[in-house]
């Protein structure tokens, strides 16, 4: 009697199903690598664009702020005064949630979450929100809106040369 001799050089059908399914699977979980890897990319590229914008409203403010000759008007979310520089009238203002930070009427940042402006007497004294001739030092607190609702936020104090010091309390 003869053997018959099968060919089994080729796959079989079950060994080519679970071949594909596992591809499959494998290009499944790098497809979704890739998109979330592409989600951070611009999460932190926009959120880069925010740190840059409130270091921008921060350093110009700060510019600004440093060379106050005069203070005539002061609140919690605006300062109107007048510059060593040029002797214009400046004010920086904020209408408050979802407007703009505006230095006159120019833009300094979009997507202001808080500003505020805190007024100081002394170094270490109490804040105070209104301005008054014994104040010194302006501090600044900017929080700006990025990505996915993500706060960013800035904070600065400034002692400006103001044209005519008032004499020290008691003297």
């Amino acid at each position: 009697m003869k053997r018959v001799m099968l060919n089994k050089k080729g796959f079989t059908l079950i060994e080519i199903v679970v071949v594909l399914l596992l591809v499959g699977l494998v290009t499944a979980v790098v497809g979704l690598s890739v998109v979330k890897m592409v989600n951070n990319f611009f999460f932190a590229r926009t959120n880069a664009d925010t740190l840059l914008k409130g270091q921008i409203a921060m350093a110009r403010m700060v510019k600004e702020l440093n060379n106050v000759r005069i203070v005539s008007a002061a609140s919690a979310t605006s300062i109107t005064f007048t510059s060593y520089r040029d002797a214009n009238t400046r004010t920086i203002s904020w209408g408050g949630s979802g407007t703009n930070l505006l230095l006159n009427s120019d833009t300094l940042t979009d997507d202001v979450d808080d500003f505020s402006l805190a007024y100081y007497d002394t170094f270490d004294g109490a804040a105070q929100t209104t301005w008054a001739d014994t104040r010194r030092m302006i501090e600044i607190t900017l929080s700006v809106k990025g990505a996915e609702n993500t706060i960013s936020t800035f904070n600065a104090r400034v002692a400006p040369s103001f044209d005519v010091l008032p004499p020290p309390e008691g003297t």
